[in-house]
Parts: structure tokens; sequence; C-alpha cells
């Protein structure tokens, strides 16, 4: 246990204030329909222990990007997003309109699933990025917030290609091929995303004794 952080928040005010916060939100993005169908049982399996609390979370998207400059968010950003295969017209498609945006940079990417949670005791945090890192996320962590221990499981399946740069085209983009490689990245975080969900899934009565002395409902 490392000696600088506290074991624990769980029999807090602020843990439980937030972890009902965050249920609320999760409870309101399934109504939505604003969470990735393909990650719901494990975020639900997840928030099914009372010392877990997730936050946003995504299994894996390809999108296509359009900014005045690299890095540049606030200004630019996606253009189109799929949470599944897509097809070469419909990438083509996408691609020509984020270059009709006008922005000189555009680029498209294949993302890996990305995990958010919080959890009130260091003991928990510590099996979690266990079963992570076993189930193959290398880029697995925790930082203690005050409030909770705040963990992040993210894939490393990321492809990014640039198309344009500064308004000068890079590539003679062939769409089939590009599709073919975004869609093999994506579905190759998907496959390790079904490793995490079997491992969270065969180790929940282990989570849920993870926080002992946890006293709060």
């Amino acid at each position: 246990m490392h000696a600088d952080l506290p074991p624990s928040t769980c029999n807090t005010e602020s843990w439980t204030k937030l972890r009902d916060q965050l249920r609320e939100g999760f409870t309101r993005a399934l109504k939505d329909n604003k969470i990735d169908s393909d990650i719901v049982d494990l975020l639900l399996a997840l928030n099914s222990i009372p010392t877990i609390a997730t936050s946003s979370s995504c299994s894996g998207r390809i999108a296509v990007f359009s900014a005045p400059s690299p890095g540049d968010k606030r200004r630019g950003g996606i253009v189109y997003k799929w949470h599944r295969p897509v097809s070469p017209m419909e990438l083509g498609k996408a691609i020509e309109e984020a270059i009709k945006i006008g922005y000189r940079h555009v680029w498209v990417s294949a993302q890996p699933p990305i995990l958010a949670l919080h959890t009130c005791c260091i003991r928990l945090a510590e099996l979690i990025a266990d079963i992570a890192i076993q189930a193959g996320y290398k880029y697995t962590g925790y930082k203690f917030t005050s409030r909770s221990y705040y963990m992040f499981i993210i894939g490393s399946e990321r492809i990014d290609v640039p198309v344009s740069f500064n308004n000068r085209i890079i590539i003679d983009l062939d769409y089939t091929i590009l599709a073919d490689m975004l869609n093999t990245y994506l579905l190759l975080g998907k496959r390790k995303l079904n490793r995490l969900r079997r491992a969270i899934s065969s180790s929940l009565d282990v989570l849920q004794r993870g926080c002992e002395e946890a006293t709060l409902d």
C-alpha cells in the first residue's frame, strides 16, 4: 500500500455523494441510449458493487476529425464517428465532408475502449488494476482525488491516419484499404474488451469484498 495515500474514503459523505451523482448520470445516459450497447453489461456489473461507480466510458470507435490546427479541440473536433465497423463508402463520404469544412487538418482514427471509474479504497483500485492488466490493458492506473480513487483502463489498439496537413492532401486514399485497417484495429480492441468483461464477471465476488471497511449502502 502507498504510504502517502489514504486507504479509504468509503465511509464518508463525499464518497456517497460522488457515487450517487455518477450513478444517476449513468442511469440517465442508459435511458437516453447514450452508452455503447456492447459495454452496457460490463458497466452494469461494475455499478452493482456499492464501492464502485463508473464514469465516461467507450467501447471503442472510428472517427473522422477536422481542425484548424493540430490538437485544436475547441474549434475543431469529430465530424463523424462510429462504434462499429465502417464501410468504405460511408468512410469516404465522411472524409470528403470533413475536407469541405475548410479546416487545414483532417485525420481519421480507430480508438480503443476506455473505461473510467471511481472506487473508495486503494485495495479495490489495486485489484481492478491487476485484473485489467492481466486482461491485456497495460495502460491502467489510478489517482487519488480526495473523494475517491479515479481509475482509467485504456486499450492500446489505436491508429491515427492523417488525410490533410496545412490544406495539403498527404496521401491518395484508398477507402477500401483504409476502412479495412480501421476496422481491424477497432475489432482488436473489442475482442480485448471481451476478455476484460469475462475477467470482471469471474471476479465479482472478490470485488464485492474489495473494500471491507465500507459500511455505507
